[in-house]
C-alpha cells in the first residue's frame, strides 16, 4: 500500500502549527464553492496575553505575472484578542488575488475600520516580515514556495506620509508601536 502525501494545506498547517504549538483556528474567507479557497488561521497568543497572530492560505494558489521566486501568503500580528485584524487579512489575501502583485509596500484600503471597537485604522501596508524568524517565512510545499509577508494596519490619514517616506522609513518611525491598534496616527 503506497501512503498518501500530505496535502499542501496541511503542510503549511503543520507548518503554523509547529510555531504557534497547537493548530490554528481556521476561518473560512471566501464563499463555498470558491475555487480555490482562502482561509485565514487564527494563532492567539503567540506574542503574550491578548495577542492575535494570523496567517493566510489560497492568495499563493492564484498565479500572478510577476511571482517568480515564490507565491505570497500574508502574515499579521496585533496586540489585541480581536479576530477582525486576522479576518482583515484574509479579506485581503481573497479580494485582489490574481489581480494585485501583493509586494512589498502595497497599500489595501478597506474603506472601514477594521476593528471599530479598537482603532479606526482601515489601511493595510504590506512589507517584510518583522516578527517571524527568516527561515520560517519560506516554505516549501508540493506546489512551490511560499513566502510570507506582513501587513501592518494604519489610518488612512497616514497615506500622504507613507507615500512622502516609503514603507521601510514610514515603519521604522521612532517609539511607535505598530502593533498596538490603539496607538494615535502619525501626522504628515
Amino acid at each position: 500500500m503506497v501512503a498518501m502525501s500530505a496535502s499542501p494545506m496541511r503542510l503549511y498547517l503543520d507548518h503554523l502549527s509547529d510555531w504557534a504549538g497547537r493548530e490554528p483556528e481556521s476561518h473560512l474567507i471566501t464563499a463555498d464553492g470558491t475555487e480555490p479557497p482562502v482561509f485565514a488561521f487564527t494563532c492567539p497568543g503567540r506574542f503574550g496575553m491578548n495577542t492575535i497572530s494570523g496567517f493566510t492560505y489560497g492568495l499563493s494558489l492564484v498565479p500572478h505575472p510577476e511571482w517568480h521566486l515564490g507565491s505570497p501568503e500574508l502574515f499579521i500580528s496585533m496586540d489585541s484578542d480581536n479576530s477582525d485584524w486576522v479576518l482583515a487579512a484574509g479579506y485581503v489575501a481573497s479580494a485582489w488575488r490574481g489581480k494585485e502583485r501583493y509586494s512589498a509596500g502595497d497599500v489595501f484600503d478597506l474603506g472601514d475600520p477594521i476593528s471599530p471597537d479598537e482603532s479606526e485604522m482601515s489601511v493595510l501596508l504590506l512589507f517584510l516580515v518583522t516578527d517571524l524568524e527568516p527561515e520560517f517565512t519560506r516554505i516549501e510545499l508540493p506546489g512551490g514556495v511560499v513566502n510570507l509577508v506582513q501587513l501592518y494596519p494604519m489610518y488612512e490619514s497616514e497615506l500622504a506620509l507613507l507615500q512622502e517616506k516609503g514603507a521601510a522609513e514610514f515603519l521604522s518611525t521612532e517609539d511607535v508601536d505598530f502593533h498596538d491598534p490603539r496607538r494615535p496616527p502619525l501626522n504628515h
